[in-house]
């Protein structure tokens, strides 16, 4: 079980005194995932090499997004606990507002999929 995230500010959700826990399969593993690819390599003081490579391959002037794609797809199938394969990933990229929309179908060992989207900024 881990605690529920509200994804718009990336903070924990709070019921009256008490944080809330995400139990429900789907959602958590939505949650496992989202926070996996909005993790900056080296970001993480105990494992440096958690991450994708925002500064060096996201987040730059021409985004390669099919190559961007193929790491994440990597990424999630074998550092994302529950994360068996990733049957589609398809980047968009808004070069006005300079936004990345990451669709996104993600099989797991209890057999879960999306759809489901993530924006990066």
């Amino acid at each position: 079980m881990d605690y529920a995230l509200d994804t718009t500010i990336w903070g924990l959700t709070v019921s009256g005194s008490r944080v809330t826990e995400v139990s429900d399969g789907i959602e958590e593993m939505i949650q496992r995932i989202c926070i996996a690819l909005k993790t900056h390599l080296g970001e993480k003081m105990l494992d440096t090499t958690l991450g994708l490579d925002y500064a060096g391959e996201i987040l730059i002037k021409n985004p390669n997004l099919e190559q961007i794609a193929s790491t994440a797809r990597t990424y999630l199938a074998t550092r994302v606990e529950g994360v068996v394969g990733v049957r589609k990933l398809e980047i968009t990229l808004d070069a006005e507002t300079r936004t990345q929309t990451w669709a996104l179908d993600v099989e797991t060992e209890s057999g879960i999929t999306g759809p489901f989207a993530l924006s990066v900024p």
